[in-house]
Order: structure tokens, then C-alpha cells, then sequence
């Protein structure tokens, strides 16, 4: 019985670990063909019906909920099972008019998000595209070519095995009740009690990320301590770097070993990288500052002023807006330009040239590398929520749904601001008081039934107790009348 309960919760346990996005619950018959196998530790779990997916990096994503939909297949046009021209609303094959559809389409032929454009306009609730080729789906994902700003519906990316085995099954059966294919997608993000922590890791001439910004600061402001930003940047290494050369390559810093590609304001790669080792130092001043009250605020402040002044304005870059900047927002300069000169390696004099900065290598982007590589970032930009890579639309309204389904313990503005529907039902006081209720009127129950029951035993006894004094009586009446 241990062993079992045991099972029990360590399954349980095990599937909290599990990201399991695609999930066929009908029919039965299709169900047992799908198996996926999943290991922890020593253990190999078989679950059936489970679809291993990768998902697009646009479109809304409803992390923390789950989707309920019946699969459905354009058979009679094959023209448009690529879903590259439009379809009618709620196709033929629809089961029924108010079931949420799922659209499957095959990959090729256009872009992605003109299937998945195509596939919302027609009612579908989530586009699911089968690979072209057998690759694991998990580690892949659908790009945005620039035109899915606009979508707000999932699309998963599937095996073409998986795929072609709801295709196949779709085709030679009826479409009647009992041969329905019934899915749900699941959107798991690891959740955290109090806090959420969510990462960005970008060049700091994207321009995207800073317009993100700008326009996520209300939502981070409703938050509060609830949910901390984290900043990283990306270099990468010359294609040919050197670790044994003292020259400088264009567009890097360290000799070639921190290089980005330059961007269309920043057209210089090292400033870019010099830029991000001033931000982090930003960041580092102003959110590990105990001392400065609302000093978060502060890097907030320089990030959007530095995307309106410096990049958002102005045709080419000029590193001393990035200077007024820090004065205009009453960040501490000298505080900056010393932390930017402890990061680079060898500086002993304490100051820096516009060639030593070209060759010495710099810890803070040697740390952001290691972090970046330890949490396997490999897209730019990229986010992570509590660690776990985000996919979907950086519309600020998605990132806070996600940010607040990330949390067990959600703040009133989740419910307020956001789509979380909040449980219904008692407080903890309330609830507490009504078992205090509950348990004193058992309580008197019990009394009133023990007194009840008491009262009669004692009856019982008294009466008889009087019949055997009746019955003696009358026997020794009957004894007397017999003697005379």
C-alpha cells in the first residue's frame, strides 16, 4: 500500500516537471497510438496521447490555462491543406457551430503566419502545423516574419509522424461524435509563490525591446517587487578570434572575443557591446542599490530616455547622448564610468584608452556569456519567465498574463488588469470561522444527544426496575393464596 501511494505522488511530482503541450483525450482508439516516453531520474514514464510540440515565437500564448478544441482538416480542397489562401468560416467539416476549432495544416508553400493569419480569420482557435521534415519539434520553433503582430491565437509546431497519423485518421472516419479527435494544449510555465523573476536578453540596438519596454513600465509598476526584471546582453566571439592576439577587430571588444553585429543607428559593433557593459552597470547601480529608495525606477528611466534621445531620434549614434542621458535621469556618473572601468581585466592604472578597451577582456560580458549559456539562450532577443524560455507575441498585456500565471500567490491587479479569472469561494478568515460554527453546533448536537440518550437509560432502568418490584409482589401474592 506504501509503495503505491508512493507511485502515486511521485507521479504527480514527475508530471509537474513535464511541459506537455499537445494532448489527444479522443478518440481512444487513436490515443493508444501515441505514446511518449519521458525520464527522470532512473524511472521511464509511458504517457499516451501525449504530442510533443514546439511553439511560434508570435500569436498569444495563455500561459498557466489550457485550450479544449476538435481537430479539424481541409480534405475536399488539397489545394489549401497548406492553409496559404483563405478558408471559410468554420469549415464544412466543423462538428458543430461553438466548439472551439484546431486547424491542422501541413508546413511549406508560405509563410507561417499567413497559415496562421488565414486560420484565425476562419474561426480557428489554434493552428497547428505539421514539420516538413521528421525533426524533434520540441527544440524548433515558428518564426515571426514579421507580419504576426497582429495574431492572437496559438500555433504549435508537430512531427511530421505525429501529423500525418491525425491526418490519416481524419481521413477514414466519419466525422461523427464517437470519431471526433478531442485535444487540448497545455501552456506550463514553472511557477513561484511571491515573486516572479522574468530575463531579457537582447543587443541594446534592438529597437523592439526598448519600445517593449516603454510600454510594459505600467505593468511593472502595478506589479511592483512582485515581479523583477533581469537584464542581460549578448556578444559573441569573432569567427576567428585569437585568444594569444593584442589587436583589435572591427566591431569587437577584447581582440574579437566580444563582437556584435552592427546595427542600423549603432554602426559600430563595439560601441553596441560598450553600451551594454555601461547598461549592466546601469542595472547593477540601480536595482542592487539597498540604499536608494525606488531606485529600479532609475534604469527604467535611462532605457526609454536612451531609446527616444539615442536611438529612436537620432539617424546615427552618438555615445555622449548615452552620457546626458545618465545626467538626466540622476544616475551618479562617476559611479557608472568607475564600475565600466573594474570590468575591464588589467586596467591598473584605473583609467581607459580607446585602444585598451579594443583588446582587454571585460567580466561582466565573460558573466553575461555564462549565463547565457548556462540557460541555453540561442534566439536574440529572447525572454524567460522564472526560467523557462517564452514563446509568443512581446505584446506587454501577454507578458503580463504570463508573468501573473507564473505566480501561485497573484496580486489583485492580476485579476484587475489581466485575464485571470480569480477563484471564487470563502476567505481564510471566513472559512475558519464557519469550522468554528460548524464544530460548536456538533459540539451542542453532541451534548443535546448524550443528555437525550441518558435520560433514556435512566427511564429504562427506573422502569425496570418498578416491573420487578410489580412482578415480586404479585408472585407473592400468588404464594400466599396457594398456601391458604
Amino acid at each position: 500500500m506504501k509503495a503505491n501511494y508512493f507511485l502515486y505522488f511521485f507521479l504527480i511530482f514527475a508530471f509537474h516537471l513535464i511541459k506537455c503541450d499537445l494532448i489527444l483525450r479522443a478518440p481512444k482508439e487513436l490515443q493508444s497510438t501515441f505514446i511518449s516516453k519521458y525520464k527522470f531520474e532512473i524511472f521511464t514514464f509511458n504517457i499516451d496521447g501525449t504530442i510533443k510540440t514546439g511553439l511560434a515565437n508570435f500569436g498569444k500564448i495563455s500561459y498557466g490555462h489550457k485550450m479544449e478544441g476538435y481537430l479539424l482538416y481541409d480534405v475536399n480542397n488539397e489545394q489549401n491543406q497548406y492553409g496559404c489562401e483563405k478558408f471559410d468560416k468554420y469549415t464544412e467539416e466543423n462538428p458543430a457551430i461553438g466548439d472551439s476549432p484546431f486547424i491542422i495544416l501541413k508546413k511549406g508553400l508560405c509563410s507561417v503566419t499567413r497559415k496562421v493569419i488565414n486560420v484565425e480569420k476562419a474561426g480557428g482557435h489554434a493552428a497547428i502545423i505539421i514539420n516538413d521534415k521528421d525533426e524533434p519539434p520540441e527544440q524548433m520553433f515558428l518564426a515571426d516574419d514579421g507580419q504576426g503582430s497582429d495574431i492572437s491565437i496559438p500555433a504549435v509546431l508537430i512531427g511530421s509522424t505525429d501529423g500525418n497519423k491525425l491526418i490519416d485518421y481524419y481521413k477514414n472516419n466519419p466525422h461523427d461524435k464517437a470519431h471526433r479527435i478531442r485535444l487540448e494544449i497545455h501552456f506550463l510555465l514553472e511557477k513561484s509563490d511571491n515573486t516572479v523573476k522574468y530575463d531579457i536578453w537582447f543587443t541594446p540596438d534592438q529597437e523592439n525591446v526598448y519600445s517593449f519596454l516603454k510600454d510594459f513600465e505600467r505593468y511593472q509598476k502595478l506589479l511592483g517587487d512582485t515581479a523583477i526584471l533581469g537584464m542581460h546582453y549578448v556578444t559573441y566571439p569573432y569567427f576567428s578570434y585569437n585568444p594569444n592576439s593584442n589587436s583589435p577587430v572591427e566591431d569587437c571588444l577584447g581582440g574579437g572575443l566580444y563582437c556584435v553585429r552592427p546595427g542600423n543607428t549603432i554602426t559600430d559593433g563595439s560601441l553596441i557591446a560598450l553600451e551594454s557593459i555601461k547598461q549592466k552597470c546601469i542595472y547593477k547601480y540601480t536595482y542592487e542599490n539597498k540604499e536608494k529608495i525606488n531606485g529600479k525606477q532609475y534604469f527604467w528611466d535611462y532605457m526609454i530616455k536612451f531609446y527616444e534621445k539615442c536611438i529612436y531620434q537620432q539617424e546615427i549614434y552618438d555615445k555622449l547622448c548615452s552620457e546626458n542621458i545618465i545626467s538626466l535621469v540622476g544616475i551618479q556618473k562617476n559611479v557608472i564610468d568607475q564600475c565600466i572601468t573594474d570590468s575591464f581585466i588589467g586596467t591598473s592604472t584605473g583609467t581607459l584608452n580607446q585602444n585598451t578597451i579594443k583588446i582587454l577582456k571585460n567580466k561582466i560580458l565573460d558573466e553575461e556569456y555564462e549565463t547565457r549559456k548556462n540557460n541555453y539562450i540561442t534566439r536574440v532577443p529572447s525572454l524567460t519567465i522564472n526560467g523557462r524560455l517564452y514563446d509568443g507575441s512581446w505584446r506587454p498585456e501577454y507578458i503580463f498574463d504570463a508573468l501573473c500565471a507564473s505566480l501561485n500567490k497573484k496580486p489583485k491587479v492580476c485579476f484587475t488588469e489581466g485575464t485571470q479569472i480569480e477563484a471564487q469561494g470563502f476567505s481564510g478568515p471566513a472559512v475558519f470561522l464557519i469550522i468554528l460554527v460548524v464544530l460548536a453546533i456538533n459540539i451542542i448536537l453532541f451534548i443535546l444527544c448524550k443528555n437525550y440518550i441518558k435520560n433514556k437509560i435512566i427511564d429504562r432502568i427506573e422502569s425496570t426496575d418498578i416491573n420487578s418490584k410489580i412482578d415480586a409482589v404479585v408472585n407473592s401474592y400468588i404464594a400466599l393464596r396457594d398456601q391458604s
